[in-house]
């Protein structure tokens, strides 16, 4: 890569051929072509900018939360750098002109995501697959602070940004250099409403709506505070990105619920104690028919989560949340029992006919397997026992729907 003036006051870099399949071969895991195409072009921009603030800067540069970013651009475009004691979000832009910033709202609305500084930068990039005989390259050609956008941008609400017009930008990036070295305690920060706490149930509902890769555009899909609020918690905002990559993964790549973990309280962010699950609901949570099934002694843990399935039969969506609990049960020198309920979710008394939970082997050949009738309220699969280090599966099929949670002991 080969930086160059253009203009005193803003930088041209040059993108390499192999920078550029290096990135495409990093983007290929998403959950739509739209995040592919971001992530890909946030890429090609972080590595080009990364090695260009660090010859520039003679403080500490570094990439915040790097295994995050697939996660941030499979939802929002940006990335957040520190440059010593302040954070800047780098902006990349593939519009022709440079005529305003963009700023997607999470990066100034979420209080754990807002930065001291934002930085405008216009990307001229071919794809990868397409060889092209012109220069591809960025030009870092502006910045801005958080308190500008908050005080003298103008908010889009359709598609939640703030946009600056080029003119209140400081586009000499010398200026960038000086304040950053010379007025460490400029003020940059606009003060941020802070987000609602969201509970887990509600949490967890909104993974299984947004989780579908289907919908092109979650961060439009609920209000912002909600949103924002998911985001904030990194956990959820990592289950949110598995569950909406998943359904094209092969199950090598699948994440893996390891169970002996959950004796010592080590549990995935999308599995729930029952109590979490059940929040709000009228009633005794319907639990004592597993309670039974494990013999409840101290050497137990339960765990649930809600399942989302979604059906296109006959050009007609449809969907059904249901919930998947797994006991586990160890005793001295024994393996450890396991079983397994599908559920109704609290808003349901049945579980949707013709529905079937399916154990599977770790080669992927089904060992049991139990459908619902009309009018089940839950199914279980027999109860089995496996020894440390056992792989399985659980599958649950609905119509055209099909989802495979993966475990190891």
């Amino acid at each position: 890569m080969n930086l160059a003036f253009a203009d005193p006051v803003e930088w041209w870099l040059e993108v390499l051929p192999t920078t550029q399949a290096t990135a495409w071969q990093q983007s290929q895991h998403c959950a739509t072509p739209r995040s592919q195409w971001n992530t890909y072009v946030n890429r090609v921009c972080l590595n080009a900018v990364l090695v260009w603030l660090q010859a520039e800067s003679t403080a500490d540069v570094k990439v915040e939360s790097p295994s995050a970013l697939p996660a941030v651009w499979d939802v929002v475009n940006g990335m957040a750098i520190r440059i010593g004691t302040k954070r800047c979000v780098v902006l990349p832009s593939e519009a022709i002109d440079s005529s305003e910033l963009e700023v997607p709202q999470e990066w100034v609305d979420i209080p754990s995501w807002a930065a001291d500084y934002y930085l405008a930068v216009q990307v001229k990039l071919a794809h990868p697959s397409s060889p092209s005989l012109e220069t591809q390259w960025l030009r870092v050609w502006g910045y801005t602070t958080h308190q500008d956008l908050k005080t003298i941008a103008t908010y889009d609400p359709v598609d939640r940004t703030y946009c600056l017009e080029m003119r209140s930008l400081t586009t000499d990036l010398n200026a960038f250099w000086v304040t950053l070295q010379f007025c460490p305690e400029a003020q940059t920060r606009a003060a941020i409403v802070p987000l609602p706490e969201l509970t887990a149930t509600q949490a967890q509902s909104l993974l299984q709506r947004l989780g579908n890769a289907a919908i092109a555009f979650p961060r439009l899909a609920i209000p912002f505070t909600l949103w924002g609020a998911l985001l904030e918690q990194e956990s959820w905002h990592q289950e949110l990105y598995q569950r909406r990559i998943q359904r094209d993964q092969p199950s090598s790549m699948r994440r893996i619920v390891h169970l002996s973990q959950w004796f010592q309280r080590q549990v995935e962010a999308s599995w729930l104690a029952l109590e979490a699950l059940y929040e709000g609901y009228e009633g005794a949570p319907p639990e004592l028919s597993f309670r039974s099934a494990l013999d409840s002694r101290e050497s137990e843990v339960t765990q649930g989560k809600l399942i989302e399935l979604s059906s296109q039969l006959d050009s007609q969506a449809e969907s059904q949340t249901v919930m998947l609990r797994v006991g586990l049960k160890t005793e001295i020198a024994e393996p450890i029992r396991v079983v397994v309920q599908l559920h109704p979710s609290s808003s349901d008394v049945f579980l949707p006919a013709n529905l079937t939970l399916s154990l599977l082997s770790d080669t992927g050949e089904t060992l049991q397997s139990v459908q619902t009738t009309e009018q089940d309220n839950y199914i279980q699969l027999r109860r089995f026992r496996c020894p440390v280090g056992t792989a399985f599966s659980l599958q649950i099929q609905w119509e055209d729907s099909t989802v495979v949670e993966d475990f190891i002991v």
